[in-house]
């Protein structure tokens, strides 16, 4: 760790590599395991429980970070032993190497994003980041990741996809080796705080209530990010403009993280909670009842209400938190409101949807309505 940069770029540049990866690796694992020979039936199982394994990392590993250094080490240990998972595949293709090194793979970049929030968190306290603005280049990075590798497919073959994730995260491992500048402090460890334990944490119910919120309006897109496509296409819409309505989303998301201060400082907690949660409910409602492109296309600016606006809330609470409650509040937002519960609303939105098709989109409104009463009783700036 011989050099440093700037710890708003070294953010930046950690954001821009995960997402890259997470944008190679959702969209097209489950194509390059199929072109090794999985069934899809083992692809569904594996993908599962990869999901579930991506949940109990975020709540094991998370806890372990008690200082700045500490959270810096773990993200490098990590990215570090995810490349190597994903190298070893070049030279072991029997389905046994092959799920266990997907599941080892789910496991190990569990926490990497919750890891770059982290290090958000701490800067936002120690030089008034503008986290918006730094998060944001990870989001244009999944619409570029996912892109290229299409692009790639095409001209070279489904190989092109585990050879620009070993790239991709090689390029991580070796940025996470710098040094920040001005580094974070060590505040955690200097504190005579107690540090809280999840479960304890858990049982609060400022926290338990801020997780339902939370994991309610993040977990609601579990809907769209697995039966979007396939009801589109369902009902009649070419490639290109699913695609286009997924890059409208995106680019809405990107936008308001860009400007997210001028339009948000005045603006609290529980009041930016609150306009995610009826983007979400009004949201989904226009897309279980119209199939028209037009108007689809103007509410899906709305993901940027719904997951950007939900998330920047999220962690300006969490940076609100004592230093010594920090880490365990980003591990059971990560784990439960963006695993647990997001797994959930998916599960039941995977029941549903054969026979409600569209109409799985009204589900995950009214189940959004009893949350109004939580924002409530919430107690939160």
């Amino acid at each position: 760790m011989l050099f440093s940069i700037p710890a708003k770029l070294w953010l930046s540049f950690n954001f821009i590599t995960f997402f890259f990866i997470w944008g190679v690796f959702l969209p097209f694992w489950g194509i390059w395991l199929s072109d090794q020979g999985v069934s899809s039936e083992s692809i569904g199982l594996l993908f599962s429980i990869g999901l579930l394994l991506r949940f109990v990392s975020n709540l094991t590993l998370l806890p372990m970070v008690s200082s700045a250094k500490s959270t810096l080490s773990l993200l490098r240990f990590l990215v570090f032993f995810t490349l190597l998972a994903f190298a070893l595949l070049l030279f072991f293709h029997d389905y046994i190497w092959l799920a266990v090194i997907t599941l080892v793979v789910n496991f190990m970049m569990g926490p990497l994003a919750p890891l770059g929030d982290l290090v958000g968190t701490r800067l936002v306290k120690q030089i008034q980041l503008d986290y918006g603005r730094v998060r944001l280049w990870g989001s244009l990075s999944f619409i570029v990741g996912s892109t290229c590798v299409g692009w790639l497919i095409v001209g070279s073959g489904n190989d092109a996809i585990l050879w620009a994730i070993i790239a991709a995260t090689l390029v991580m491992w070796l940025l996470s080796l710098l040094n920040l500048s001005p580094q974070l402090h060590d505040e955690i460890i200097a504190t005579t705080e107690k540090k809280q334990s999840l479960f304890t944490l858990f049982k609060r119910p400022d926290v338990l209530l801020f997780l339902i919120i939370v994991g309610a309006i993040q977990g609601s897109h579990g809907a769209f990010y697995a039966f979007g496509t396939i009801y589109w296409n369902e009902v009649g819409f070419s490639g290109v403009t699913i695609s286009w309505l997924w890059a409208i989303g995106v680019f809405a998301e990107i936008l308001l993280m860009r400007f997210n201060k001028k339009l948000f400082t005045g603006w609290s907690i529980k009041q930016m909670m609150l306009l995610g949660l009826l983007a979400a409910i009004i949201r989904w409602l226009v897309f279980a009842f119209s199939e028209n492109v037009y108007l689809l296309a103007t509410f899906q600016t709305f993901h940027a209400f719904t997951f950007a606006v939900t998330h920047l809330a999220a962690i300006r609470y969490i940076a609100l938190q004592k230093n010594s409650e920090m880490v365990s509040y980003q591990s059971l937002y990560s784990g439960v409101a963006l695993g647990l519960m997001m797994a959930g609303f998916t599960y039941l939105s995977g029941i549903f949807y054969a026979q409600l098709h569209g109409h799985v989109f009204l589900i995950m409104s009214l189940l959004l309505i009893p949350v109004l009463f939580c924002i409530k009783i919430w107690k939160a700036e």
